[in-house]
């Protein structure tokens, strides 16, 4: 077997985020040992990728490419790569979204003027879309990963699953986050709590966002947090990073209190321990 076809684990990774961002052939292994790339831009543009078994402490190599452009594009992609490309960090992610921001200004050319101004303006795009009152706590960053947490007020399970498909159907970033965690607790008039989650592939997120809420004793509320991989993982982190922005978005949108009046409770509970 040619070496460049075992993937390694952060080759691994970086192969399932791409395809779960992109769709399910953005990456795909070749008969030959390499990789087929198959960057979302307009046209498409098709690469072929070799591995070091180093990798990512070692570049990828672009073998050829395909697709409108020719030549001249796959020589930008070889440029695009070594801009994007650092030691010990792996660089799919960064070398598509660098194609895509490279040649947006020739699709939008070729488009009319109301279709520029749609891709020049993309959150007015999305918060046309939005159908429900959404909270929506500021982006963390961390290491190219972009966490973003909403929070909606709902009073039946049947109202929180049809606000997550209005969300993801009515916001094309949402829909290409890379995951989109949910979990809502709802009390019903008879006192009893219904909750549930979703990891929505990010193994465990949803039973912390769910544990966080019940921490912070919020109900008849829903929160997804979204996150779009950048390429690097981040370990444990990511789980600090998707707790703190659920809790930006339950305090900014008034569903829980404050985490100084938090603290204070806490605080009472540990004296009354005490006692």
């Amino acid at each position: 077997m040619h070496p460049t076809a075992a993937m390694n684990e952060d080759l691994a990774d970086e192969v399932s985020a791409l395809n779960s961002i992109y769709g399910a052939t953005c990456i795909t292994p070749s008969s030959s040992g390499t990789y087929v790339l198959r960057a979302p831009t307009t046209p498409e543009l098709t690469l072929t990728l070799s591995f070091p078994p180093s990798y990512p402490q070692s570049p990828p190599v672009i073998l050829d490419g395909a697709g409108g452009g020719g030549a001249s594009r796959k020589d930008l992609a070889r440029d695009v790569l070594s801009a994007v490309w650092r030691a010990g960090e792996v660089c799919l992610y960064d070398l598509v979204e660098g194609l895509r921001e490279l040649e947006a200004p020739l699709e939008s050319e070729e488009e009319g003027p109301e279709k520029q101004q749609q891709q020049q303006d993309p959150e007015q795009e999305s918060e046309e879309t939005h159908q429900h009152p959404w909270t929506v706590a500021e982006p963390l960053v961390e290491k190219k990963s972009v966490f973003v947490a909403r929070a909606i007020a709902v009073h039946s399970v049947e109202e929180a699953k049809r606000y997550v498909s209005d969300l993801i159907a009515g916001d094309r970033k949402v829909a290409k986050a890379t995951h989109n965690m949910t979990a809502y607790r709802i009390c019903r008039e008879d006192g009893v709590t219904m909750q549930d989650n979703d990891d929505d592939g990010e193994a465990a997120a949803g039973g912390r966002i769910a544990h966080l809420m019940q921490v912070m004793e919020v109900v008849n509320v829903l929160v997804v947090v979204s996150r779009w991989y950048g390429g690097v993982k981040l370990g444990p982190d990511r789980f600090r990073l998707i707790n703190t922005a659920a809790r930006e978005a339950l305090v900014k949108g008034g569903f829980a209190k404050t985490d100084d009046a938090g603290k204070a409770k806490a605080r009472e509970k540990e004296k009354k321990g005490r006692k």
